[in-house]
Order: structure tokens, then sequence, then C-alpha cells
């Protein structure tokens, strides 16, 4: 099997051996053939311990959530920036940013395309604040205010994937990863929106993710080899989604920005 990109990774990490805890991770992602994967770092205590400071190899390339609303968002975008973490992460859910705080992560974002940085917002689709906001609504509002940088939208919008691809078909600089999204909604018609999504881009922009330890490797890969099964998706445009679309994007992020 040819090597796999991983978009979407959590690990908490605590105590002292977190590089230990960052080698078995390694370990684990070997396994199942995968070369690389982006790790978001949410846990509140993540940066206040450094934990996107740590020796993340060659394999892993670290983002971390921020809140918009911290009057430090400049030091902290300094120190990051400092220490070559080029991804930010949203949860509009989690960190209840709602329809009314737009405005202010607007110009939080602005902050972040200064730093030259690449945002992730959190496509998901729940919660009790189900009605008072969405990841969707938001990348388009800072879309639509001017963010030019990539922008990911994480999980594919789940239920809101057609709103996905209207904007994708709008704005170049944004991309979105499957994680959680196959496992979780098959046999729903997100399922079939998803690959109808997926056909119309000609399988580009589109990264595959595990959103692991949610779930694990082996239910990530089976599902999507199940997808690519069901809808008949050739191998060439598999391989797109596993590795071939995030390598590219790497290009012409990250290491056209070193």
């Amino acid at each position: 099997m040819k090597g796999i990109i991983d978009a979407h990774l959590h690990c908490s990490l605590k105590g002292n051996h977190k590089q230990e805890q960052i080698k078995q991770l390694e370990d684990e992602m070997s396994r199942y053939h995968i070369q690389k994967g982006v790790l978001y770092l949410i846990d509140e205590n993540d940066f206040t311990e450094k934990n996107y400071a740590l020796d993340w190899g060659n394999h892993i390339i670290p983002g971390i959530m921020l809140d918009p609303n911290d009057n430090r968002a400049d030091e902290k975008l300094e120190e990051l920036k400092r220490c070559h973490v080029r991804l930010v992460k949203l949860l509009p859910y989690e960190q209840k940013l709602l329809y009314k705080d737009y405005a202010a992560v607007c110009r939080y974002t602005q902050k972040l395309q200064e730093y030259g940085m690449a945002l992730t917002i959190c496509g998901a689709y729940g919660s009790e604040y189900i009605y008072a906001t969405n990841g969707v609504d938001l990348a388009e509002r800072i879309l639509r205010e001017g963010f030019q940088n990539p922008l990911i939208i994480a999980h594919g919008g789940m239920v809101r994937i057609l709103d996905v691809f209207s904007l994708m078909q709008e704005y170049q600089n944004l991309y979105m990863d499957l994680s959680f999204t196959i496992p979780f909604w098959w046999g729903s018609h997100v399922i079939q929106d998803l690959y109808f999504v997926m056909a119309k881009l000609n399988y580009e922009r589109i990264f595959w993710g595990s959103d692991y330890p949610n779930h694990s490797f082996e239910e990530g890969l089976s599902k999507f080899d199940l997808f690519c099964e069901t809808y008949q998706i050739s191998n060439k445009n598999k391989q797109k989604i596993l590795a071939e679309n995030f390598n590219c994007f790497c290009r012409n992020y990250w290491e056209q920005g070193k």
C-alpha cells in the first residue's frame, strides 16, 4: 500500500512522557502505512504547557486551537510562528463561537493571515448550539471578509456538505477533510451527497482523515475502502484523497512558506 496522509488526528498530551506518547502515535500510524498526519492540539493545557513546541519529527504536522477573543492573540501567534506552527483550529460548538461573535472571529482570522497562518474550522453538525452557530456558516463569513490563506473545513461539513461544495466552487483556497464523516453518517443521504461532491470536484482539494482516536485508523480506512468500492471510485482518485491532494497542499503552502 502506498503511503497515506491523515489530515485529522488528535492526541491528549499529559504528564512527563509526552515525547514517548508522540512516538507511540507514530508507531500506530506506521502500522497502517500512514506516513504523515496533521495533529490538532485542542486541550486547554496545550498552549500553556507549550506542547506545540515538542519535537514532532518528520511525520506529524501540529496545529492548535486558540481563543479568538484572547487579548494575547498577537503574542501567541508570534510564539507559534517562531516555533514553525502555521495551522490554527476553531471549533465553533466547543468554543461557543456564536453568530453574534462572527465579526470578532473575522478580525482574529485577519491576524492569522498577517502571520501567514492557515485555518481549520470544525465543520461538524450538532450539539445544543446546533442553531446558534455552524462551522460552514462561519467559514463562509471568514472567506467573504477576505481570508485568502488556506482554509480547511474539517469533517466535510457533514449534513452541510452541499454548502461546502458551493463554497469550494467560489474559493480556490478552500479545502475539506473527510474525517469522522464516512463512519458516522454511513447509511444516510450524507454519504451519497459526499460522493456527488467529490466527483464534481474531480476528487481534488479533499483530504482523507481518521479523527483518531475518536475513530481508529482501522475503522477510518476500512469505511473509506467500502465507500470507494460502493461508488466504484478508481484507484487513481482514491490515491488523490489518501495522499496526493495533501502532498500538493504541502508543496503549495508549507514548503513554499519556509
